[in-house]
């Protein structure tokens, strides 16, 4: 194996690339995804580069291909902003990490993308309490709130709202569901399964 003549002589490159193995494991144990400039900051601070600071970022970039080259489960998701996000398929899965990913940038964008999946692809409503818990981790309050600024936004024209006999908000997309059929799923969903097992 052809040495990494940037990262420490002191530590070998595989201890280095083990070292970002494990912060990524456990990073995805604790469900978050872990940034690449966080991998860069911790290699700093552990001493694991030995290039001059304008290097470094690219010698823990070239670390982190050949990583998830040898290593089945790590996986690199590209953020907005071009940066790379890290995770163990082992521990979180690629939808799961996609949310945490959408989950950084613009919260009415990530409530859409989810409703509109769902919408087409199962197709079912979303009841608004999802948000409220893991992986969105939203406040009440805050759900409204972005609902309220998504009604007068024409990019989320299509997100409506829908409620069931038990008063429970559900969101569905008009471009994939028809204002009936969404009410009648989302009834289903939230009283009509448990009154029928």
């Amino acid at each position: 194996m052809k040495a990494n003549k940037s990262l420490n002589p002191a530590i070998s490159d595989e201890a280095a690339e083990q070292a970002f193995a494990a912060m990524i494991r456990k990073g995805s144990e604790e469900g978050k995804l872990v940034a690449e400039d966080e991998l860069l900051a911790s290699a700093v601070e552990r001493d694991l580069l030995n290039s001059k600071p304008a290097g470094h970022a690219k010698e823990v970039k070239k670390a982190l291909n050949s990583l998830i080259k040898k290593n089945k489960d790590l996986r690199a998701l590209k953020a907005q902003d071009g940066s790379r996000r890290f995770f163990s398929s082992l521990l979180i899965t690629e939808a799961y990490a996609g949310i945490l990913l959408q989950k950084e940038g613009d919260p009415l964008r990530l409530i859409a993308e989810i409703v509109r999946q769902n919408s087409k692809i199962y197709p079912r409503p979303v009841p608004l309490d999802l948000f409220t818990q893991p992986p969105f981790d939203l406040g009440d309050q805050e759900v409204r709130d972005y609902i309220k600024k998504m009604t007068s936004d024409k990019a989320y024209r299509d997100i409506s709202l829908t409620a069931t006999s038990t008063s429970r908000e559900f969101l569905y997309s008009s471009l994939y569901l028809e204002p009936d059929h969404a009410s009648m799923l989302a009834q289903w969903f939230d009283v009509g399964r448990a009154d029928n097992p």
